[in-house]
Formats: structure tokens, sequence, C-alpha cells
């Protein structure tokens, strides 16, 4: 399914957002999520760039890590992952099943779920702007630049039992396969959908 909708209210309140930051950095040489990214560590970067966009954020940090120690605020939401390093993919779905079991109401309302990765600070606001704003309970939109996917992509809550059930290190990879009908690819003008942090050099360079 290609082409986003028009329909829909600008900034959806009803869209949560949920920050992929519980990896082990191996590429980057050290922890990547504390590296400097204009003034602020990386991760928290990232959390800054989505959260004008979405009800709130929850960020899934490794077992036993503060937010604080990260360069986030003491007060954000954050999932614990599996104490075992088994994959994303758990991590995944440990944080999805807290959030469909939540009695917060901004989480039982939670309409969509934009999974964001802890190393894409790069996004532009008004493509966040724009993948909130096509957000469905039963669609999944993925930005995409030049034809080429990219994220964060919004999952409608018919999809998170689904993500909750995930296991391995392969993420969401087979749930957008097995949907492909249900998924929208929005077309943005925006590398930073691609732009991941993997190794010291892809970070600006110090003024």
């Amino acid at each position: 399914m290609t082409g986003p909708r028009d329909d829909h209210p600008q900034g959806t309140p009803g869209v949560l957002g949920l920050i992929l930051a519980a990896g082990h950095s191996r590429r980057f040489g050290g922890d990547k999520r504390l590296a400097d990214f204009s003034g602020q560590t990386l991760l928290a970067a990232t959390t800054l760039a989505l959260q004008p966009h979405v009800a709130s954020v929850t960020v899934i940090l490794r077992h036993g890590e503060r937010p604080e120690a990260l360069g986030l605020p003491a007060d954000t939401d954050v999932v614990q992952a599996p104490s075992t390093p088994i994959g994303i993919g758990v991590s995944l779905a440990a944080a999805v099943s807290e959030l469909l079991a939540s009695t917060e109401p901004r989480h039982q309302q939670g309409e969509a779920l934009a999974l964001m990765l802890g190393d894409m600070p790069r996004v532009r606001a008004d493509t966040l702007h724009k993948l909130v704003a096509q957000a469905r309970h039963d669609l999944i939109v993925r930005p995409c630049h030049q034809g080429i996917p990219g994220h964060p992509v919004v999952f409608g809550r018919r999809f998170w039992p689904a993500l909750a059930d995930l296991d391995g290190d392969e993420g969401a990879r087979k749930l957008l396969k097995r949907h492909q009908q249900q998924v929208v690819m929005l077309a943005v003008d925006d590398p930073g959908i691609l732009n991941d942090v993997d190794t010291p050099a892809d970070l600006p360079s110090p003024q």
C-alpha cells in the first residue's frame, strides 16, 4: 500500500513514541548513546527530536540503567530490556507488552506507536509531523527517501500484540513484510530518516 492519507487531523495526541536504545554499539567502539551530538548526548538529541510530536516518549534501556546516566531527565519513562542480551525483538516485545498492560490513560488511549532508533536525531521535525498525521490504528506508516524506506515507523494499535510477540534480533522486519497491504509508504525529502550513527565518523564535526 503506498501513498499518504490526507484526512487525518494534524498533530495526533494518540501517537506514543518508543525509542530503542538498549543495544551495545559494537560497531561504534563505545557507548554511542553518550556521544556528543551538538552539545547533548546522542540519545538525548534523538529523544528531544521526537518528543514534541507524540503524546509521550518511552525509552528502552539496558537492564539496570538509569536515564540520567545517559543525559536524559530523571523522570523519563523507561522500560528495562531483559537482563540477558537476546536481541532487539525481545527488548521491543517487552516494551510493547508493558504499554499494552499499562493502566495509564495516555497509554490506553494510544492509537499508534512511533518506533524510533536511539541514534537518529537528524530526522526533521516536518517529517515527524507528517508521519504522526498519517497514523491510524489499522495502518503502518513508514517514511521513504528517494525510494529507500527508513525510520521511524508508526504502528497502529492493531499491530501492537504482534510487536509484543516478537523475538530474536530482527526487530519488526517480519511484521512489516507480513502486513505489506497495511503499510503506507510516505515519501519525504529527508535523508535523516536513513542516517543513523554507526561509527564516530557519522557524528557532526566539532565546531
